[in-house]
């Protein structure tokens, strides 16, 4: 077998693509197919791949599958008998749908799923019963959105099947038949000098993140050793798979062009730049807070490319790798193009049939507002961010939207570099406007994507008492207050703001109005725009309000309910999974803090935008602690402990 490496570690021309790069690296076979495969020989780099982690406990499952011990299309209620929720379409719910994202879980159930520098069994064992009380956001296999859940609940499945933790299967039944040797999982690759450096904010050192929900993000991995896995996937290579499981792992299972074209467990296994060449692309992609994965493989051409960074994305890293397929291919003859999509002819007026598409839109987490202004363009005004955000897209010759940038009252509004087509599309009944984007990155390349874009929702009429109730928050934030202490959520996910809005009443956030103290998910719709979904539920205990986000087991608290931090405050006792968090006063310019804290414990400050300006998880950052006027701090720890202040 030929095999070519190329590996880049920080190299400059690098750089430019992916910050912090780790390393890229591609592996293909020539006509000598009994040469052994490429593996990492010396220790190298490793990192959370993240997401790509899905494609082990597929594999996982279809080995179990060809051996006759899983079937795809049973239900999972077959292998998990105390798998229940609060829906009864739970029953409808296959092996199958976990695979290719049709499942209807809401999902992520993300309470305590992401921890720096710390591992913890918990979210794993209480993974099941945190679905009981859950409900599904479409009917099993109606369509598909990503689901991190669907993962998770299939890495209970194979371990309930074979008997082993998913750790264990991994080791025993993929990385020792592909002799990988850096390959684990936190529970067995933690901690380890080769780990690859975090950072934030461009230059400063962070704790490592390692994800907790092993079949859905918590794989570790090598860019070399990923990269061989990717080449069990060649046709003709049997050392994990039968032909016929990895050929049923790469048909697409979206409904129509707007639907993700998600295989068993990859995200994509159609490109149309490489099928017009002939060859078929199968890609996974996977991020965690700031570790970042891509893999590609095209199995006909033995070929497997893949990338691994850190503080950058997926999306940069499956450019990289692009480039790196393009790279072989064209060694083996083949030219693909990767063109950028030609302007639209635009036409100065609207059909005056669009006018019965005037409505409230919504996607997973904003509330929009679509009308058509003197029927000359159609405009989209998302009243649900800080900043009302609105953009305007001309009508073409092709009965679709195109992205403009400027406004077009002023004549002078230009097609938008990054293209946005938009088309209204009718599923089932309900009014979907679906998109066609391609993000110009300049030299790095362009990526190309469709998807359900927004839905239908109409009007949510609501009683003046509950419309009330809600208003009277309008503005106020409520912050994260329920996890562990090594939570990475307390980095990404700290504060949700309550919105309520004079255009849309009976809305909340990115939410319906229910009563006065909950509120539902808007709509559901395939794709991207509809994964993640929560309701939310407001109560109140002593006299303090708490908000949570019912299906990722998310607990806030009100702003209102924090002290101030005084010059009195010398202690601050701390309570597992009960943060304890305080104001720091707008009077507060260049004061520091000095903190005296125990090992299991952690701090946080934000300023007043909450964005994270000190943490005790920075690296060689100390312990004295700037306070920026008008932010907020928390305490974070285990029951018995406290942190002294001076």
């Amino acid at each position: 077998m030929k095999k070519y490496i190329i590996t880049a570690i920080a190299a400059t021309a690098v750089i430019v693509m992916i910050p912090k790069l780790i390393s890229g690296t591609l592996t293909y076979a020539g006509t000598d197919d009994s040469m052994d495969k490429a593996a990492a020989s010396e220790p190298d780099t490793i990192s959370c791949i993240g997401s790509v982690s899905k494609m082990f406990v597929t594999t996982a499952a279809m080995q179990l599958a060809g051996e006759g011990k899983i079937k795809l299309d049973a239900p999972v209620t077959d292998y998990i008998p105390e798998f229940h929720m609060a829906d009864e379409r739970y029953k409808d719910i296959t092996v199958r749908m976990l695979m290719n994202h049709t499942s209807g879980l809401m999902g992520t159930t993300s309470k305590n799923g992401m921890l720096l520098d710390d591992r913890d069994i918990s979210m794993h064992d209480g993974f099941i019963s945190a679905l009981n009380s859950q409900k599904l956001k479409a009917d099993p296999g109606d369509y598909s959105t990503y689901c991190n859940d669907g993962f998770t609940l299939l890495e209970h499945v194979v371990e309930r099947v074979s008997g082993e933790s998913l750790t264990d299967y991994i080791n025993d039944h993929i990385c020792s038949p592909l002799n990988l040797k850096q390959t684990g999982t936190p529970w067995n690759t933690f901690d380890k000098k080769e780990q690859a450096e975090i950072f934030i904010n461009e230059n400063v050192r962070f704790a490592t993140d390692y994800c907790m929900a092993i079949g859905s993000g918590g794989v570790i991995s090598t860019a070399g050793e990923l990269c061989t896995f990717g080449s069990a996937f060649f046709k003709g290579d049997n050392t994990l798979l039968s032909e016929k499981s990895k050929e049923e792992m790469s048909v697409n299972y979206s409904e129509d062009k707007y639907e993700d074209g998600f295989g068993l467990g990859w995200d994509s296994v159609e490109d149309p730049d490489y099928s017009q060449s002939g060859v078929k692309v199968v890609t996974k992609g996977g991020d965690v807070l700031n570790q970042h994965a891509q893999l590609i493989v095209a199995p006909d051409e033995k070929i497997s490319v893949s990338v691994l960074s850190s503080g950058s994305n997926s999306t940069f890293d499956g450019l990289m790798g692009q480039a790196l397929l393009d790279i072989a291919l064209n060694e083996k003859g083949i030219t693909v193009k990767h063109e950028k999509p030609e302007e639209k002819q635009t036409l100065s007026h609207v059909p005056e049939s669009y006018l019965k598409y005037e409505d409230i839109y919504v996607s997973g987490s904003d509330i929009s507002l679509v009308t058509f202004p003197d029927l000359r363009y159609m405009e989209i005004k998302c009243i649900s961010k800080d900043k009302t955000e609105i953009k305007q897209y001309m009508y073409t010759k092709e009965n679709t939207f195109v992205l403009m940038d400027g406004k077009i009252e002023t004549g002078r509004a230009v097609q938008d570099q990054n293209q946005t087509v938009l088309r209204f599309q009718k599923r089932k009944g309900t009014d979907y406007i679906c998109a066609d984007i391609c993000n110009d990155y300049g030299g790095i390349g362009n990526e190309k994507q469709s998807g359900y874009f927004l839905v239908r929702a109409g009007k949510n009429p609501v009683s003046d008492e509950v419309q009330k109730s809600w208003d009277e928050r309008n503005g106020k934030k409520y912050y994260l207050c329920n996890e562990k202490y090594s939570s990475a959520n307390y980095v990404d996910m700290v504060s949700l703001k309550i919105k309520t809005y004079d255009e849309a009443k009976g809305y909340v956030s990115s939410f319906k109005m229910a009563d006065k103290n909950n509120a539902v998910v808007c709509a559901s719709l395939p794709g991207f725009s509809g994964r993640d979904l929560n309701n939310i539920k407001l109560t109140t205990e002593n006299g303090t309000e708490y908000l949570t986000l019912t299906n990722s087991m998310t607990e806030l608290i009100s702003e209102d309910a924090m002290p101030e931090l005084t010059d009195s405050v010398c202690e601050v006792k701390l309570a597992s999974q009960k943060a304890a968090w305080y104001k720091i006063g707008k009077s507060e310019v260049n004061k520091t803090i000095t903190l005296n804290m125990p090992e299991r414990a952690a701090v946080y400050v934000y300023d007043k935008y909450d964005k994270m300006t000190y943490s005790s998880y920075m690296t060689d950052y100390g312990n004295t602690v700037p306070l920026p006027s008008g932010g907020k701090i928390v305490f974070l720890g285990e029951s018995g402990s406290s942190i002294e202040i001076s």
